[in-house]
């Protein structure tokens, strides 16, 4: 065991005997020091016990793809432009499904059994309850965006990994993979990684757009953004509303905008509750489209 990380594990055991207050963790994000509470406390992990990733066996392994076998497909297009951008710094993409298991993977600047041995590989289990506090186990934990740098990571065996995690939610509103993008070193400020977390963020809610528009290409989709010149090509908020003017899918952005201040779900919602305007009126807005999608475009002011 390496100095830093003895220095890593005091400081755990200090956070797990005096709470989220003890003066040793106060140099760690209050998210950090709640998910090794929760580590300690919720899935009974010994701090002093450093373990290598698990990597579960190929006959598992496709059981967690198969049940994402459509989404893998309209996601991979994401996860390689993601990779496009990072290349050549030392990262590799990684996308796990709600449950933390590594389902695709890109990444090649690595020898395969350092990348193996570091988790960042399929198969591996980024769970928290598996692998403590890190980028994917912890976002699935909070529903947030976040980056779990260096020494932030519960186990001190993951200590030299950064990783900048972003979730990617269905159309109902519940989790269903994550996006991360993690390096097996970094410069020691985390804020060298204000640019990943953008970057992963932006990449997740694409992959969430290019999933619901799929899912519900036959339905009428309203597309809603703050500027018309981004409405067509990235837009902010996508609801589909059935025949009868009722909700019936939103993606994340949309359900945090309309589901803020304890405001009732907006599954189920009729179109004039959400919008102020009469459903008949909204023909007005239908614009044509090269496919058999029904879009309705709307900008703010």
């Amino acid at each position: 065991m390496q100095p830093f990380q003895r220095a890593h594990i005091d400081t755990v055991v200090q956070l797990a005997a005096q709470g989220a207050d003890a003066p040793a963790a106060q140099a760690h994000d209050e998210v950090i020091r709640q998910s090794w509470l929760r580590c300690v406390r919720q899935h009974s992990l010994d701090p002093t016990r450093m373990q290598e990733a698990v990597i579960l066996p190929s006959a598992r392994l496709r059981e967690h793809q198969d049940q994402l076998e459509a989404f893998l497909h309209i996601a991979r297009h994401g996860l390689e432009s993601l990779y496009q951008q990072v290349a050549g710094m030392g990262y590799v993409v990684l996308l796990t499904d709600a449950r933390g298991i590594t389902v695709d993977f890109l990444g090649d600047l690595q020898p395969a059994d350092h990348l193996h041995r570091a988790g960042l590989t399929l198969g591996a289990d980024w769970s928290e309850p598996r692998a403590g506090t890190c980028g994917v186990g912890t976002c699935i934990s909070t529903g947030q965006a976040l980056t779990v740098h260096l020494d932030d990571h519960f186990d001190a065996t993951h200590i030299p990994l950064t990783c900048t995690t972003a979730p990617v939610f269905d159309a109902t509103g519940r989790l269903n993979a994550v996006l991360d993008i993690s390096a097996m070193s970094a410069p020691q400020a985390k804020a060298s990684q204000h640019l990943a977390l953008q970057m992963v963020k932006l990449f997740a809610h694409q992959i969430e757009n290019a999933d619901f528009l799929h899912r519900f290409r036959s339905e009428w989709i309203l597309r809603l953004a703050p500027a018309p010149q981004f409405l067509d090509v990235n837009p902010d908020y996508l609801l589909a509303i059935d025949a009868q003017g009722r909700v019936i899918g939103h993606n994340r952005r949309a359900q945090l905008l309309w589901e803020s201040d304890g405001r009732r779900p907006l599954l189920g919602r009729a179109y004039e509750q959400v919008l102020d305007a009469p459903f008949a009126e909204l023909g007005r807005f239908v614009q044509a489209r090269p496919s058999d999608q029904r879009a309705v475009m709307l900008a703010g002011r």
